[in-house]
């Protein structure tokens, strides 16, 4: 009799125990574009500039671009972009701009006479082959310019916002560089950045091709003064690009076109220990073959544009690779684009092609004047021109995901038509790609477009890649325990583009975490959950970005046998209902002894 009695207590003193817990939320855990002919610098016509501004050509918007830098008076414009955090800043020849990313314009400038961007610097002469980048290390646009001057002197300008917003302060430079490039023809300059430096080149030609890399330590520029310079004259070459680099190569590097009939070798250059004694060491590469390129045709008219040679108009370094473009065939002139794997040369290892393609659409229709630039994620986009006999000459572009076959661009799309033929001889000389800081997914994109009565205005478009959704997560705890314990569970999902992810959790029991967030990307997620009732749960979890998009589930079984807070009883109850196994069988199977 006593020891039903007992029985009978202790059942009653557990039942009386049982509570219902759930879960207690606890968080832890440039591009460098390339420009124009060597010989033959742009021109500025007057009279066809007055004529333009009485006649402005209105223009429909498409939702991925607006009106850029209208006819200067400048021909060729020679485009260029550069997109920072909330705006984009746009060159041509005769004008500097600042866009919002809606297209709303805030300033635009000449570049050249006393009151242009650079004439408090006395830069009032021929001023012209404008460049534009973002730097990615300081977060500063940076543009330059070359000047010719009576006396036969050349100059760099140079101007370096004070910050992110082109709209403020800029330090500007007026550098002589007659005596380092040994004339007065400057031409065709081009601006990099490293982590430390500035790259200011251009091609001189008095006495032989000549190049000019001047060198500039980039921290006293951000703030108004010259500090360290140092110059190197490459000589019997000319035209090489050179990349705005994102993270830490071993060195600068310039890749160099040859002008045979036909080629099968790039040059590329390196240049190590550029503020101290500059060393530079070259590398040929096998590419497959290009020949000098052919002027295209165009619809309505026999005037072709001037192509020149197949010099790199545009490249860029970032995440151990090259990318670079030029235009190239004798026989129907086409963009041709090249990932290079640069393999810590030349600290070690040799430089490969990784992969390389021509943008084709086939038919008689020719691409040219191109240029590129890569994200962070391996994926690339490229913009230029293009015509064929039954094309107006039009803005185009195209893309590739990093996982798309090596070799191959998606499809040509054109992005802004011309509306007639156009018959100065000459277009581009270059474009311009940039990829947004901001989310580095989208491009911003400048070339140019007729309207209209032998005259250009400039395009600016916009491409966002498909965003990737973010990888089904990992769920990491125990997969058994006591029921009314808590017990920390982890959830990691990597997004492929780094958006911060939220997560969905069905616990199994009824309760929900509803879309928990935001979190990083990667980093582990812990949750305390307690449940309250003995059984198999099934924990399920899915995890969404920024932008919606939703992952695939994960899932992990639990088992909750029972409350080992009570430890003492069930040791007691074992022995009882072995003893007396008839005895409250409803309370045996809400307890759990089976």
């Amino acid at each position: 009799m006593k020891e039903k009695i007992v029985c009978i207590f202790i059942i009653i003193f557990f039942i009386g125990a049982i509570s219902q817990v759930h879960g207690a939320d606890t968080n832890t855990g440039a591009l460098v574009l390339l420009e124009s002919t060597s010989h033959q610098p742009p021109t500025y016509d007057s009279t066809i500039f007055d004529d333009r501004k009485d006649d402005i050509f209105l223009l429909e918007r498409p939702d991925f671009g607006f009106l850029g830098i209208e006819f200067t008076g400048w021909t060729p414009p020679d485009p260029i972009i550069a997109a920072g955090p909330e705006h984009v800043v746009v060159m041509t020849n005769g004008a500097i701009g600042f866009f919002q990313k809606d297209g709303t314009k805030n300033f635009q400038d000449e570049i050249e006479d006393s009151f242009g961007f650079w004439g408090d610097e006395g830069a009032t002469y021929f001023v012209f082959d404008p460049e534009v980048i973002y730097d990615p290390h300081t977060d500063r646009f940076m543009a330059m310019a070359c000047e010719r001057a009576p006396g036969s002197k050349s100059y760099y300008l140079l101007a370096v916002s004070d910050d992110a917003d082109p709209n403020g302060m800029w330090y500007k430079y007026r550098i002589d560089v007659t005596s380092e490039g040994g004339g007065g023809d400057i031409d065709s300059p081009n601006i990099a950045v490293d982590s430390e430096a500035v790259y200011l080149t251009a091609d001189f030609f008095t006495g032989g091709h000549k190049y000019l890399v001047y060198i500039l330590e980039k921290e006293p520029l951000l703030s108004g003064t010259i500090g360290e310079t140092r110059s190197m004259l490459i000589t019997g070459s000319q035209s090489f690009g050179i990349p705005v680099t994102y993270g830490s190569p071993p060195a600068m590097y310039m890749i160099e076109h040859f002008e045979n009939s036909s080629n099968t070798i790039v040059r590329l250059h390196a240049i190590t220990d550029p503020l101290e004694t500059p060393n530079r060491v070259t590398y040929n590469l096998t590419v497959p073959a290009y020949s000098p390129p052919e002027d295209p045709p165009q619809k309505g008219t026999t005037v072709r544009p001037e192509t020149f040679d197949s010099r790199f108009w545009s490249c860029v370094w970032r995440d151990g690779s090259l990318w670079a473009t030029h235009h190239q065939g004798s026989e129907r002139v086409m963009a041709r684009w090249y990932e290079i794997k640069t393999n810590d040369w030349p600290n070690s290892g040799t430089p490969e092609l990784y992969q390389s393609g021509d943008v084709d659409p086939g038919d008689d229709i020719r691409t040219f004047f191109t240029s590129i630039a890569p994200d962070g994620y391996g994926n690339a986009a490229m913009c230029f021109a293009r015509s064929s006999p039954d094309e107006y000459i039009s803005m185009a572009r195209c893309m590739r995901l990093f996982d798309d076959p090596l070799g191959t661009m998606g499809p040509v799309v054109i992005v802004k038509e011309s509306n007639a033929s156009y018959n100065s001889g000459r277009w581009g000389d270059y474009s311009g790609v940039s990829c947004d800081p901001s989310d580095n997914l989208t491009f911003w994109m400048m070339h140019e477009y007729t309207p209209g009565g032998n005259s250009w205005n400039t395009w600016i478009s916009s491409i966002r890649f498909p965003n990737s959704p973010p990888e089904t997560p990992t769920i990491e705890g125990p997969t058994s325990g006591n029921a009314e314990t808590a017990y920390n569970y982890s959830f990691n999902s990597v997004d492929p583009d780094e958006d911060d992810v939220y997560y969905y959790i069905l616990w199994g029991d009824g309760y929900v975490e509803n879309w928990n967030g935001p979190h990083s990307s990667g980093l582990d997620f812990e949750f305390s959950y307690t449940y309250a009732n003995q059984g198999t749960f099934t924990i399920e979890a899915k995890a969404k970005d920024t932008n919606g998009n939703e992952s695939g589930w994960a899932t992990l079984n639990v088992t909750m046998p029972r409350n080992r807070e009570f430890n003492f009883n069930f040791n007691l109850l074992d022995w009882l209902f072995e003893r007396f196994p008839n005895t409250f069988p409803f309370l045996r199977y809400i307890i759990g002894f089976q």
